[in-house]
């Protein structure tokens, strides 16, 4: 029996998401559904994504839904992901607008939560080459003006398709025998007046060699540009860091200043003896005085993007950064195919895309050391440095560049796809045949501006003169500006190029196998060969890591591939007909043995059943065993530095833990956190004043492949009923409903774990180090500076981590009520989703990790998965048509979530975020055949996205919420 947790209120809820559902589509205006039933079957055989067998109807065993291209024009996005995640069942990763330099640009989605590395997508159920990192296709491969449907099915699929259909596929299915000339445009704007976006593409096709053969040519082009975080009152203020633009002055424990001293300078300013401790950070005014950054003491309020939270002095890093980033794409895509016999066509087809995007980032910052000969040092921390019992050793300046600039990442990518084959009927077995081959290639040139070359930046700080010699005014690292023509010398951009590259080859059959007393058992069989690759080619400044504030920098150049050889299969078998109660009862199975040149063989599987107990109501379900090998990236990336987010300092469940703010310090088991940072390395002279004020380390994070992953695996049930009764009344029709419970039990799961839940972890955060114990598994990947106590390695590299469990229902219902002569119709539909669960084990042995309604920047991302989980997701649409006209109206709702850090800490005060209503509309009048008009707004209420504790970027997460408000949009099709 199944039981929803929650009290009668969730159940209210509940009940309350399925009637808004009665009263909208599952995708924007018209264009999402549930596949279709036998009753509406097409007279030829088609092939369901999901299955290898054609068959006479459009049933599927597996939850699937189809969403017609009118979908994709009811938003001004220029992307795929903003029409697919709108979904339910489909989860954001970063999203194409994302300031993130691991996406670049690129378009990715995910299904159930599990990152869209386990998410295959196929283009006309064919694999399409990696374009990401994480091994997932980049959905601006897809030439979306040829788009005919889109297919999602969800739950394991690796019998039928392989590797990585672990969450299930999204097919992209492509026009056939297109004919005519086909222009499309359309233009969106915020109410704001930015955000602006631009799409234009034109196809033209025919028939050819009377009517044997057809082609298509489609080019298109899209253009977004860029917003500002400090466009949005939410985004303004967001990760503010200790790493101040005038340097900040940080005491060695070791060798700290007299308290004197310190008492003496500050004295000088009129503040109280005992106010700044000996071993306080200090920081510069711009006439030279020092100041407390921690506390605020004797600041003047110099400096540019400067913000003060409580009392402390911190930079804005991320207000001069993207919002969302620009993107400008330009693709091409051609196919071809002609009957040279009768039953045998050869077809041909390739595409080719191009795209640019630009990443705004705050200067780079990093840690000097600094000899006390530099002449720059002010007199005031001339006197303070004095007073140590090494008065003439180097120190320690945290200094963030803003005269350098800010820094820009550069993505140019190109990618190419071209594929051949051969396919036919054959009569004997009712069936068809293909053999085809395709390569594919995907390269992302990246240009990083505005990074500081350390070799000469050491140079200019060592020099006896301060630099003078080697740029006019030598260089000084106590000012805001540290000398412009030395900025000019320390400036410096890298390069760096990354391919991916597949070569595949398949040959298929399907067909009848025999008939029997229940009908035709049919088959498919076939094999195929994949080799992927991956090729990362760095410039001398990446390699060498002596670019500072340029992310993955002191990396090596890397290559590799990975080739698997696969052989695979599928029955489908009636086992009954036309009995009482039983109308149809068929059994499905499938098989795969998947052969890797490095991780060896694995086997996937699946038996599925579909019974059709009347002709309106059908029971199905079924098992799946899916697999996903580990890509390329995940194999090879070279290992390389990063600076992990480690939350607010103080924050519940954020920061350091040894912090004396943090709540870690503070707890009930503040001895022991206390203990365990001495251990690690925090001094005892400092360790009841520590403080380190930054959401994210300076440096020491080390991430990176491991060629010694093996695969993952997943376990899938399903078990769900599809009801499609044929209704006396002509007012409502086409009503259908189906409701599907699902199961995910992922193992070996691939991934890093994160810089933040590493620290969390290891100081006991949920019980993972209830003995606070330092050869802890998360506590081995960390270490401390033994002079200042902070943070200097903390190690996140792939591996295979314990295991993801996952389960819920999905509901979709659909319906069209018919007004009347020439009152037109209205059509009904929705989709909601409830996760009852989405359980995480670091590793085994561990305690599982329950995420189901939580958001936060680490949430779930040990297994690469999104950072959002709310228990209830729903999206609907009411569309009313009347001849050339329409006018439809788009709901989706976003329920409320706990912040990550919060679990397993009773009475947090992390803050999370309220459940989240969105209203579309849009509208299409048709000319006539040829001309259609259409334009809409998206987030009518203008709804501001939440701001929460442990967020990804901009205080929020753009991709689950929507970050530019209220968006209008218009557009045109033309058909000649």
């Amino acid at each position: 029996m199944l039981t929803v947790r929650g009290t009668s209120s969730a159940r209210l809820r509940c009940w309350l998401l399925l009637g808004s559902a009665m009263l909208g589509s599952p995708a924007l205006a018209q264009g999402v559904s549930p596949v279709p039933d036998a009753a509406s079957a097409p007279a030829e055989d088609i092939v369901v994504t999901g299955s290898r067998i054609a068959r006479k109807d459009l049933t599927s065993s597996s939850p699937l839904v189809a969403i017609a291209p009118s979908a994709l024009k009811t938003n001004a996005s220029v992307t795929l992901d903003d029409t697919l995640t709108r979904l339910p069942q489909v989860t954001p990763s970063y999203g194409s607008g994302s300031n993130d330099t691991s996406t670049g640009g690129t378009t990715t989605v995910a299904l159930r939560g599990l990152g869209a590395q386990r998410t295959l997508v196929l283009l006309n159920g064919r694999r399409l080459t990696a374009g990401t990192y994480t091994g997932a296709v980049d959905l601006n491969m897809i030439p979306t003006a040829l788009i005919e449907s889109i297919e999602v099915i969800t739950g394991g699929a690796s019998a039928a398709y392989g590797s990585d259909a672990i969450a299930g596929v999204i097919n992209f299915r492509l026009k056939k025998n297109f004919e005519g000339v086909q222009l499309d445009g359309q233009t969106g704007i915020t109410s704001r007046g930015d955000g602006f976006t631009s799409s234009l593409s034109l196809t033209a096709g025919g028939n050819f060699a009377e009517d044997r053969g057809n082609a298509v040519l489609s080019v298109d082009y899209a253009k977004r540009r860029g917003v500002s975080n400090r466009s949005r009152a939410f985004s303004r203020i967001s990760r503010p860091s200790g790493a101040l633009p005038f340097g900040v002055y940080v005491p060695s424990a070791l060798n700290l200043p007299a308290a004197g001293a310190v008492d003496g300078v500050f004295a000088g300013y009129g503040v109280a003896p005992g106010s700044v401790g000996p071993n306080s950070n200090l920081s510069f005014n711009a006439n030279g005085s020092l100041f407390a950054p921690t506390s605020g003491i004797n600041y003047d309020g110099s400096g540019q993007d400067i913000v003060r939270l409580g009392n402390g002095v911190f930079y804005n890093s991320t207000g001069v950064s993207g919002l969302t980033i620009p993107l400008e794409r330009f693709g091409l895509f051609g196919r071809a195919e002609y009957e040279v016999a009768d039953d045998i066509n050869v077809y041909a087809e390739g595409g080719y895309q191009h795209f640019t995007s630009s990443l705004v980032f705050g200067p780079g910052f990093n840690t000097l050391t600094v000899p006390t000969t530099n002449p720059f040092i002010p007199d005031d921390l001339r006197t303070v440095l004095a007073s140590r019992p090494n008065p003439n050793a180097s120190f320690s300046v945290l200094r963030r560049y803003a005269d350098v600039g800010q820094r820009t990442a550069d993505f140019t990518t190109n990618s190419y796809r071209l594929l051949a084959g051969v396919t036919g009927r054959i009569e004997a077995i009712d069936g068809t045949f293909d053999v085809f081959a395709s390569r594919g290639e995907q390269t992302v040139d990246r240009r990083d501006h505005n990074g500081v070359n350390l070799t000469t930046l050491n140079a200019l700080i060592n020099a006896a003169d301060g630099g003078a010699s080697q740029c006019a005014g030598g260089y000084d690292p106590f000012a805001l500006n540290g000398g412009a023509a030395c900025a000019t010398l320390l400036r410096s951009t890298t390069i760096r190029n990354t391919k991916f590259k597949q070569n595949y080859v398949e040959a298929n059959v399907q067909g009848r196998l025999f008939s029997w007393w229940a009908g035709d058992v049919r088959f498919a069989l076939g094999a195929d060969r994949r080799s992927d690759s991956y090729d990362f080619q760095p410039d001398t400044g990446v390699r060498t890591g002596q670019i500072l504030g340029i992310e993955g920098v002191g990396v090596p150049a890397v290559n590799g591939s990975v080739t698997v050889k696969e052989v695979f299969g599928e029955l489908l078998v009636p086992i009954l007909r036309d009995l009482p109660l039983v109308k149809a009862f068929d059994v499905t199975l499938g098989y795969r043995y998947s052969d890797y040149d490095l991780s060896g063989g694995v086997d996937a599987y699946r038996i599925e059943g579909d019974w059709r107990v009347i002709d309106a109501l059908r029971i199905r379900g079924g098992f799946s065993r899916a697999v996903r090998a580990p890509n390329v990236s995940e194999l090879f990336t070279p290992q390389s530095p990063l600076t992990p987010i480690i939350g607010a300092p103080g924050a519940p469940g954020q920061g350091d833990p040894c912090d004396v703010r943090s709540a870690y310090r503070t707890g009930a088991n503040a001895a022991q956190v206390r203990a365990l940072c001495l251990a690690q390395g925090v001094p005892g002279q400092i360790i009841d004043s520590y403080t380190f004020n930054n959401t994210q380390l300076v440096d020491g994070g080390i991430t990176g492949g491991n060629p010694k992953l093996k695969p993952e695996s997943a376990n899938t049930y399903t078990i769900g009923a599809v009801l499609t009764p044929r209704l006396p009344s002509s007012i409502l029709s086409n009503l259908s409903l189906s409701v599907d419970y699902y199961s995910i039990d992922l193992k070996k799961a691939i991934g890093a774990i994160p810089g933040a839940a590493i620290v969390q972890q290891c100081y006991n955060l949920g019980g993972a180090n209830s003995g606070y114990a330092t050869d802890n598994v998360y506590c081995s990947a960390i270490g401390r500076s033994d002079q200042t106590g902070q943070i200097n390695r903390l190690e996140s590299f792939n591996v295979n981590l314990g295991r993801i469990k996952t389960s819920g229902i999905d509901v979709s219902l659909g319906g069209t009520i018919r007004l009347g002569d020439d009152a037109g119709a209205i059509d009904l539909s929705g989709t909601v989703n409830w996760t009852e669960k989405y359980a995480v084990t670091n590793f085994p042995g561990a305690r599982p990790m329950d995420l189901a309604g939580s958001i936060g920047s680490s949430a779930g991302s040990n297994a690469g998965t999104p950072a959002a989980f709310p228990e209830w997701r729903a999206q609907a649409n009411l569309t009313y048509r009347n001849g050339p006209f329409q006018v439809g109206v788009q709901y989706r709702y976003i329920d409320k979530m706990i912040d990550v850090s919060a679990i397993g800490i009773p009475n947090s005060t992390a803050i999370g975020t309220p459940a989240y209503h969105y209203v579309d509309l849009n509208t299409q009048l048709k000319i006539d055949e040829r001309l259609t008009f259409r334009l809409g707004v998206t987030n009518l209420t203008d709804k501001q996205p939440p701001v929460y504790t442990s967020f990804y970027q901009s205080n929020t997460y753009p991709g689950v919420y929507d970050v530019l408000g209220r968006s209008f949009y218009a557009g045109a099709t033309v058909k000649f």
